[in-house]
């Protein structure tokens, strides 16, 4: 029984690191997920397997895309004074001047 039990684990086990241990940066549940179909996904694995055990040539991969060419400089912005964000009056620092005068004298 303990045999059983171990045969069982094992193979739990080597199904466990099949389905989620990546191989060429996929795993074997994202190929199934990508595959429309069973018959696709097998026939994708088979081919995979041949390659990997050097049966057949590796397919060409797919030419990136050509990305559109970019500006070689940013466009440069006219220079302009920073638009200040606070405006204090004259009236707002005397109060601030008198309040910092008292902490002081404290």
């Amino acid at each position: 029984m303990l045999r059983v039990l171990f045969g069982l684990f094992l193979c739990a086990a080597l199904a466990a690191a099949a389905a989620f241990v990546p191989v060429r940066g996929r795993t074997v549940l994202d190929r199934w997920r990508a595959a429309p179909d069973a018959s696709t996904f097998a026939d994708r694995s088979l081919a995979e397997a041949k390659v990997a055990m050097g049966l057949a040539p590796e397919p060409p991969r797919p030419a990136a895309r050509p990305r559109p060419p970019r500006a070689s400089r940013p466009v440069a912005r006219a220079a302009r004074p920073a638009v200040p964000t606070e405006h204090h009056t004259e009236a707002d620092r005397a109060a601030l001047d008198r309040v910092v005068a008292e902490r002081a004298a404290r």
